[in-house]
């Protein structure tokens, strides 16, 4: 960058802008250029996992297919109803199986093929979920060391089946068809990178230690000058609990030679244009600026007070000479201007002569705090007109600034004063507010503790309990069960929405109402009726009242329940077996005084687990704003290991804890939800 121009001052400036704009498009460009071609990266590498992932499936589900078919063989079957393991030991290779076993419905082995296989493989949990739903399961298990891909379906022609047959056929074939569709190798191994098989050229001792150093499910790997990509795909093991990977590597040697070699082309094209986009901005601005700089330093010294700066150029008729002619006009302006200036200072001196000396008697005549702020005010008029230098202006110039000086003080000080009333008043009114809230919250909250049931006498034949999470504010949740005779168990659960004192008491009315109509021996839908006149008639606030009633007979094993504005129940019949209760849905109460709520009534299996959920439970999200979900309230319940109603409920909090994130983290809505276990 040459001297002359940055010297210039304004030119520099010029200069440097521009350059700046040049730099900043093309530092946006090459960022817009590296996220995108990083975006692309990713996308590929997320298309060819998925049509790897996919293309691994349908290969699984062919498999199986032929599996199932085969598992069905008619002299397969024939053999091993019969116990002849000799005979099915010879059908085995013909229908590509490597072993196979018949186990009863607890999941023994009756027989064995090639004895004595140890086919074991999945618990009797499963074997019971084939035979009820008469359908086959297919996964991949690992056995002796080597993965095996695994058919459970129901044997015989005998509907419903009482025995399940397990057969065992290798994954090689699956692997070598991917590898050569894919144009590489590929690997199945486990979690701690173990390989159990694979096929393709390139060994697995080649790319093993890439994996191991965090990379993720995507890694480079570079050996003797080439270069390859390689994918982990997890793979679940359900019946034999291993955790398997599915590796696939293939060749991008030549890929990885273009992208460097664009990238460098790109690069020595982009500092070209760098460069030669500097050289004409530095040249466009010096020629452009030359002649104006003359009258820039003109200009500069008529600033520093030298009125006898010569202004050369006034003779141009370009842009050069009428800036050069109206430094010129400013020059003979500021000459007139610095004569009545000089004879305006020394009148001004005279008269704040005059001033001083009438403030110094007022002085004299006042109190001593007085005094000390006249003499401050008259330091601060005094340099704030140039005392002393000629800089001032008139006397009547001098007045108005003492009043100002004046004035502006007693304006600070009612401005201050305002302040503070306003800022008091509102910090009152503040503290009378959210004492008051912190009042209602609190006598809210203990009406809802206080209502909860203590619990049932422990009894052989049934059980029931309950869960009650608050929000971080009020939410008008409550649960409620009782026995209205030794034969028969009410329950109750409902949400009042609004909160606060209002909504405290109208969920212990709401409570109230409907435990005196259950009392008289009302059903549910005819209790919910009775109870939303009630509130209707008692609700201005408007106030949303969801609720829930069932009543469990265990004389004759019913269930009758009835809803208004909450989830439908859910009915656990066994270990993995949760359906839906499908109830007849009615809005919320305390709206419509002419509402009639229909209710439903069931024959429980015995036993089971009836479960209630309040909406703030289904309906309540996390941080990331994703709800709980009725979907996953399934999946919880469906997981359970014992139905008991304390394991339900203790499932479900865990469940719950997990969703929020933590134990102590607030919620905006009340979490509630009621089991009950029936027994035989």
């Amino acid at each position: 960058m040459r001297m002359g121009i940055m010297g210039a001052g304004l030119g520099g400036r010029m200069f440097v802008f521009a350059a700046g704009a040049v730099l900043a498009v093309l530092a946006t460009a090459v960022l817009f250029a590296v996220l995108w071609g990083d975006r692309t990266a990713e996308r590929r590498v997320a298309e060819e996992t998925r049509v790897a992932q996919r293309l691994w499936e349908s290969l699984m589900e062919e498999e199986a297919v032929v599996m199932q078919r085969a598992a069905a063989d008619p002299l397969l079957v024939a053999a091993m109803d019969r116990n002849n393991g000799q005979a099915a030991a010879a059908r085995l290779p013909l229908l590509g199986f490597s072993s196979a076993a018949l186990v009863n419905s607890v999941g023994q082995p009756l027989i064995s093929v090639p004895a004595p296989t140890d086919m074991r493989l999945i618990d009797e949990r499963r074997v019971a979920q084939v035979l009820a739903q008469n359908d086959a399961y297919t996964g991949l298990v690992v056995v002796g060391g080597a993965v095996q891909h695994m058919v459970a379906a129901p044997f015989g022609e005998t509907r419903p089946a009482d025995r399940v047959v397990l057969a065992l056929r290798t994954v090689q074939p699956s692997l070598t068809v991917l590898a050569r569709v894919l144009g590489g190798s590929a690997y199945l191994v486990d979690g701690n990178g173990v390989l159990y098989d694979r096929a393709g050229a390139l060994p697995w001792e080649d790319i093993q230690p890439s994996l191991g150093g965090g990379g993720g499910d995507h890694a480079k790997v570079h050996r003797s000058g080439r270069s390859f990509e390689v994918r982990t795909l997890r793979l679940a093991d359900p019946a034999g609990g291993n955790t398997l990977a599915l590796v696939v590597a293939r060749e991008s040697t030549l890929e990885d030679m273009a992208t460097s070699l664009f990238d460098t082309s790109a690069i020595l094209v982009l500092m070209t244009v760098l460069a030669a986009s500097l050289f004409g901005l530095e040249w466009f601005f010096r020629r452009s600026l030359a002649p104006i700089h003359a009258s820039l330093s003109a200009l500069s010294a008529l600033a520093d007070g030298n009125t006898n700066v010569a202004v050369l150029g006034a003779e141009r008729s370009d842009e050069a000479g009428r800036l050069a002619r109206t430094v010129e006009v400013f020059r003979n302006r500021s000459r007139a201007l610095q004569d009545a200036e000089a004879r305006r200072g020394r009148h001004w001196l005279r008269q704040q002569s005059f001033i001083r000396k009438q403030m110094l008697r007022m002085a004299e005549t006042l109190p001593d705090q007085g005094r000390v702020e006249l003499l401050g005010d008259l330091d601060r008029i005094e340099s704030v007109t140039g005392r002393g230098d000629g800089a001032g202006g008139d006397g009547a110039g001098g007045l108005a600034v003492a009043f100002e000086v004046m004035a502006e003080r007693v304006r600070s000080q009612h401005a201050a004063l305002d302040g503070m009333v306003v800022q008091l008043r509102a910090s009152l009114d503040t503290k009378t507010e959210l004492v008051e809230l912190q009042k209602q919250f609190e006598i809210a909250r203990r009406m809802q503790e206080a209502i909860l049931p203590a619990g049932l006498p422990a009894r052989p034949d049934l059980a029931a309990a309950g869960l009650l999470l608050p929000a971080a504010e009020f939410d008008g949740s409550f649960y409620d069960f009782f026995l209205a005779d030794d034969d028969t168990l009410v329950v109750l659960l409902g949400q009042v929405s609004g909160g606060g004192l209002a909504g405290g008491f109208m969920t212990v009315t709401a409570r109230t109402a409907v435990r005196a109509l259950a009392s008289a021996g009302l059903g549910p839908g005819a209790c919910l009726t009775g109870a939303n006149r009630l509130l209707a008639a008692d609700n201005a606030a408007g106030l949303r009242i969801g609720l829930a009633m069932g009543v469990v007979t265990l004389r004759n094993r019913r269930f009758v329940f009835a809803g208004a504005g909450v989830p439908a129940p859910f009915l656990a019949r066994r270990l993995g077996d949760v359906v839906d209760l499908p109830v007849a849905e009615n809005p919320p109460l305390g709206l419509d005084a002419g509402l009639t709520v229909a209710e439903t009534a069931f024959d429980l299996p015995v036993p089971s687990t009836l479960v209630l959920c309040g909406s703030g439970l289904l309906d309540g999200t996390n941080r990331f704003d994703v709800p709980f979900g009725r979907t996953h309230m399934g999946e919880v319940l469906s997981g359970l290991d014992d139905l008991s109603a304390d394991s339900t409920v203790a499932a479900v909090q865990a469940a719950l804890f997990e969703h929020a994130g933590g134990r102590t983290v607030p919620m905006a809505r009340d979490r509630t939800c009621l089991a009950v276990r029936v027994r035989a």
